[in-house]
């Protein structure tokens, strides 16, 4: 295998990952102009960071066209967001309001257009509407205070947009990326070289509470198993069997479940039609041959319509293949639907004996969550106590922690909601109060982020001690959390006092971002709270479930006894 080229007109895969970092804080922009607190989905630059990823060596000698545009996704993010909030940036009515819609429909028109230039390799063309709107005047700017700042702060980094893209609004410049002239294009690795890579993740994937591990184990049980047991049925063509619990399997329960009731179906449905045709027709291998050939089409043409008509014409497929090699339709159909349900039944039987519910998991993805958010926050909160390159360093990482943490909790939440089991630890309004709670939280740090200081800016030393009682406060939560506690913010509402009593307070906006982090955790305790008679029964139902278990271990205890 030989390693291709990474640069093209288009740039590659990287670029593209780019493209659709710019173009989700374009839609986010265009979402804030109507609705100023709504939610930012950080999946793509989530994906455009994975896109961009690279091993140590490669970094040294990274083109600096790949540095850029993400970056400045990541930058425009709570900038934008904060220039549309309606408690630190710009007026809920009047001009101020106008005038934040019109810069954010400008900001989103630069960023579909510096895009499009990465995507396709071409000079950026903006709309002369938008960049007038994007012209800040010193003396009839209607903004004022922290939405003036947000405004400034937004027309600068559109302005780093459109010079990554070569373009500075001008026409008929010629095409050409970005980056110093003879810039080396990165390298696609060869086979060889993406075996440390397959083996880092294998090794990561190692443990027991990992989904991967989990799954994969659950896999090669099955298919081992219903291998073993098609063997040694008086049926032909046993390797049907484990290949329908492969096609039916998956990490959660209820895409299994769907996917084996659609096979189940369209297999039943193929060969009832492949059955009547062939009674229709008559053996004949050449019309075998291209009822075979349709059959295939049709399942490739179908494939993302539904599994179940996929899978339909597969069965058909089957059936007249192996008309053609002769065999006849009494003995190709049992087999296929007994092989069929042999293999949806084992796939099912697997989540009986080895059950993966991720409703079990809730409380501890939340835990872990709420921990990632109170550290991005707390370092978000330093950068303001005193604004180094270290605590960007860290405010970097601790935002990145917490989008995966955000992103583990809702792939569990999603699951947990479709899983046939009790709540457990949370129920679903519970589990949807959090949620938002936590959104809340995590959307105030992000305003919080869009105006952290820079080097040579005035410090904010109440911000030192809150960050501390603001991380020490959901570290704990977290662990109550996970056991079923209720969590307490003595610690942050205890700083936050201090704060609003400082003389002297140089930072309302910031403490008033402050203000809007407690909120959001106050909302969370009360969606995780439970009444003291909830605490009762809770405690009674766990005495009865340790008690059962003595039971059945038969220790000989006097309470096991009356338990049983």
């Amino acid at each position: 295998m030989t390693a291709t080229s990474g640069c093209g007109r288009r740039g590659g895969s990287r670029p593209l990952g780019f493209q659709f970092s710019l173009a989700a804080v374009a839609d986010y922009a265009r979402r804030l102009r109507h609705d100023p607190t709504a939610p930012f989905d950080p999946e793509p630059l989530m994906t455009a960071r994975d896109a961009a990823a690279v091993t140590p060596s490669q970094a040294r000698t990274r083109p600096p066209a790949l540095h850029g545009p993400r970056g400045l996704a990541e930058r425009m993010r709570p900038v934008v967001a904060a220039l549309a909030d309606p408690d630190v940036g710009a007026p809920a009515e009047g001009p101020g309001r106008d005038r934040a819609r019109e810069l954010l429909d400008a900001a989103a028109d630069v960023l579909d257009a510096v895009a499009r230039s990465i995507r396709r390799g071409t000079p950026a063309e903006v709309r002369p509407g938008s960049t007038d709107v994007l012209r800040v005047d010193e003396e009839h700017e209607v903004l004022e205070g922290p939405a003036r700042q947000a405004a400034e702060r937004l027309v600068e980094l559109l302005g780093e947009a459109l010079e990554i893209a070569r373009s500075g609004g001008a026409r008929g410049r010629t095409p050409t990326l970005p980056g110093p002239a003879g810039a080396q294009c990165l390298v696609r690795p060869t086979m060889f070289r993406l075996v440390p890579v397959v083996l880092r993740a294998v090794r990561r994937e190692l443990r027991r509470d990992s989904p991967v591990f989990r799954h994969a184990v659950r896999l090669a049980a099955v298919a081992t198993l219903g291998y073993l047991i098609a063997a040694r049925l008086p049926l032909g063509h046993g390797y049907w069997a484990p290949i329908a619990s492969v096609m039916v399997m998956r990490p959660d329960f209820h895409r299994t479940y769907a996917r084996a009731v659609a096979r189940l179906a369209g297999t039943l449905a193929g060969v009832a039609l492949a059955t009547v045709t062939v009674q229709a027709l008559g053996p004949d291998a050449h019309v075998f041959g291209a009822l075979a050939v349709a059959s295939a089409a049709l399942s490739y043409t179908l494939i993302r319509t539904g599994y179940a008509y996929s899978q339909c014409f597969t069965a058909a497929y089957v059936v007249f293949l192996l008309g053609m090699g002769g065999q006849a339709w009494e003995q190709t159909v049992p087999e296929r639907v007994v092989l069929t349900l042999l293999g949806g039944a084992l796939a099912m039987l697997a989540y009986v004996v080895f059950p993966a519910w991720e409703t079990t998991r809730l409380p501890g993805r939340l835990a872990d969550w709420l921990a990632a958010n109170g550290r991005y926050a707390a370092a978000v909160l330093r950068n303001y106590a005193e604004p180094t390159r270290e605590h960007h360093a860290d405010m970097r990482r601790a935002l990145l922690a917490s989008r995966e943490a955000r992103a583990a909790w809702q792939e569990a939440y999603d699951r947990a909601r479709q899983e046939p089991v009790r709540p457990r630890g949370l129920t679903s309004r519970e589990a949807q109060e959090a949620q938002e709670a936590l959104k809340g939280f995590g959307r105030a740090a992000m305003l919080m982020e869009s105006h952290v200081p820079r080097a040579d800016s005035r410090v904010v030393p109440e911000a030192e001690r809150f960050a501390d009682a603001l991380e020490a406060d959901t570290a704990q939560a977290a662990v109550d959390v996970r056991e079923h506690r209720n969590p307490d913010w003595g610690r942050v509402e205890e700083a936050l006092h201090a704060w609003a009593g400082a003389a002297g307070d140089r930072s309302p906006v910031v403490r008033r971002e402050a203000e809007l982090q407690k909120q959001a955790l106050e909302d969370l305790a009360t969606a995780v709270s439970r009444t003291p008679l909830e605490r009762d029964v809770g405690s009674a139902r766990e005495e009865q479930r340790v008690r059962a278990a003595a039971a059945v271990q038969g220790d000989g205890s006097g309470p096991a006894r009356r338990g049983g």
